[in-house]
């Protein structure tokens, strides 16, 4: 941690040093410049300078956003949200930056949070897409389908093409164990856009619970493919692997998840099938 503080030290001196003869518009240059090259740590303090140079420049505020934006990027949640209040305190029905903390309280795990700021964008402006989409999405990870379910058709709406609502009105169908209903749905997005690895996988669930078992596994396969390779997948995967009576193949899936960092319990279980 020490040696932390010395290295940050020694960069803002560094910073600093070069800036200090600048304009205030050169120096927003140079923090958008270091942004643009994914050099945060650099851009934070660039910006910082920009604030102390002229506190009162009604240009601080968006500095405040891109400030949160950069803390963000470089998991400093709670120096972000800080940066966020300050300008939705003087902003306080900018849509552009209650997403920005919105998202930020997702990230943070403070889903009611962000709850109250989609609320608040949707009062004020009722066709906000993307305030629904992910006012859908947290009602889904609730639980609350119905009000899921709301947003996703309001969404279609505006939009009856909308592949993201469609595809929440599918995971809503799952929920629900519309097993075939979700599969046509999941078929159609795959027949809009055949490379998202999630699609195949979803519809590979829909397909083992409707006993399509090759078909199922012909799904993982290609979610594998496309490089989705995570602990769920395998899980899927070898619980197919079961049901077609493949033990040796599905215990080998079962191993690979553990590896991957399943529940270590979970596996177990799983794995008590496979003898």
């Amino acid at each position: 941690m020490i040696k932390k503080n010395i290295l940050l030290l020694l960069l803002s001196i560094m910073i600093l040093s070069p800036l200090s003869g600048q304009t205030y518009e050169e120096i927003v240059d140079k923090a958008l410049e270091l942004t643009e090259n994914k050099d945060f740590e650099a851009a934070e303090q660039t910006i910082k300078v920009a604030l102390r140079k002229e506190p009162g420049n009604p240009n601080n505020i968006l500095l405040m956003v891109n400030l949160g934006t950069i803390q963000r990027n470089l998991g400093k949640l709670e120096e972000a949200l800080i940066s966020y209040n300050v300008a939705i305190e003087k902003y306080p029905n900018s849509a552009f930056i209650r997403h920005n903390r919105a998202a930020l309280y997702c990230e943070m795990n403070r889903f009611e949070d962000a709850l109250t700021d989609y609320n608040t964008m949707l009062l004020a402006n009722s066709v906000d897409v993307e305030a629904l989409h992910r006012r859908g999405l947290i009602y889904l990870s609730q639980k609350n389908l119905l009000a899921a379910e709301e947003d996703f058709e309001k969404m279609l709406e505006l939009d009856a093409d909308n592949l993201i609502a469609k595809a929440g009105l599918a995971a809503i169908m799952k929920r629900r164990s519309e097993w075939k209903e979700a599969e046509e749905v999941y078929s159609y997005l795959i027949y809009k856009d055949a490379n998202v690895a999630e699609l195949y996988l979803n519809r590979a669930e829909c397909y083992m619970e409707l006993d399509k078992l090759g078909k199922a596994l012909d799904d993982v396969k290609k979610t594998i493919e496309l490089g989705y390779n995570t602990a769920e997948v395998y899980i899927l995967k070898g619980k197919i692997r079961l049901a077609q009576y493949d033990k040796q193949f599905a215990k080998e899936d079962f191993l690979k998840a553990k590896e991957l960092g399943a529940n270590a319990e979970y596996i177990e279980e799983l794995l008590s099938y496979c003898k």
